[in-house]
């Protein structure tokens, strides 16, 4: 997986450190106006406004870009990039923003070594174009972008945590000759599980903050570091399997919460 930090980072309009997680539901792709500098027929630019994993973005080259065009001003603080081929294309990747669509500033440059979920969060930034630039020799695949305010979560997550990236799942059918031999496996299905939990949420703050978050993940998929200060490389863009519903934790106005999520594996 990949995290990256920009040198100019902050941490919102909440105070939370980066050894909480951030979680990357908001998304402006969808309602923008994305354009790109080409794309194969069957691969469509369109494609990464939408959640799927199995639609992709292909140019014919492996220099290209792609520009999401908000319309007006927004703010954002992370872009999201999965379902992508950018390490096995060995490609390098330059996001910028601009008011005007002529003159870019560069938020950050990077060169993923795989293919795993990419969230690079930024100083809080009000723009109404941002593009992803592509360089390398081979044209790439990008399946899912997400733009605009990551949440940051109000406590760390600590022990009783399987991150993400490690918790793989993997349905197989084993093949076994008449004697019972083993003769080898079929890879049915593959995928990444893990669950989240926090406790003692001020109760103000799970509705202001999080409770959007529990709404919008009944149906769409979004990103998560569990605690990028630390751990910068275990990212998952993830789903949740069942609803996410709070528990009140006694009488001093405080919540718990866990959800179990499935995530895309890139292997």
């Amino acid at each position: 997986m990949t995290f990256v930090v920009s040198p100019s980072v902050v941490v919102n309009a909440l105070p939370e450190p980066l050894t909480h997680a951030r979680i990357g539901y908001d998304n402006l792709v969808p309602s923008a106006t994305v354009t790109a500098t080409s794309a194969e027929a069957i691969w469509p630019v369109d494609s990464v406004q939408r959640e799927n994993t199995f639609e992709r973005w292909q140019p014919t080259s492996g220099n290209a870009s792609i520009t999401i065009d908000n319309g007006t001003s927004k703010l954002a603080t992370y872009i999201g990039l999965a379902a992508h081929t950018l390490g096995t294309a060995e490609s390098t990747i330059t996001i910028a923003h601009s008011a005007d669509n002529s003159t870019f500033t560069t938020i950050d440059t990077i060169s993923p070594s795989d293919n795993s979920a990419i969230m690079v969060l930024f100083a809080n930034t009000p723009a109404r174009y941002f593009k992803v630039t592509l360089a390398g020799s081979t044209a790439p695949q990008i399946g899912v972008i997400y733009l605009g305010v990551a949440m940051a979560m109000e406590r760390a997550i600590y022990s009783g945590h399987t991150p993400v990236t490690l918790g793989r799942m993997t349905e197989k059918r084993p093949t076994k000759s008449e004697s019972g031999q083993f003769l080898g496996t079929s890879t049915i299905r593959r995928g990444l599980q893990t669950s989240f939990s926090w406790t003692n949420l001020k109760a103000d703050w799970y509705r202001q903050y999080f409770d959007p978050f529990v709404k919008s993940a009944r149906t769409k998929p979004f990103f998560i570091a569990w605690r990028p200060a630390k751990f910068p490389n275990e990212i998952g863009y993830c789903w949740s399997t069942n609803d996410i519903t709070p528990s009140n934790a006694g009488g001093l106005d405080y919540m718990s919460v866990s959800m179990t999520v499935e995530g895309y594996a890139d292997e």
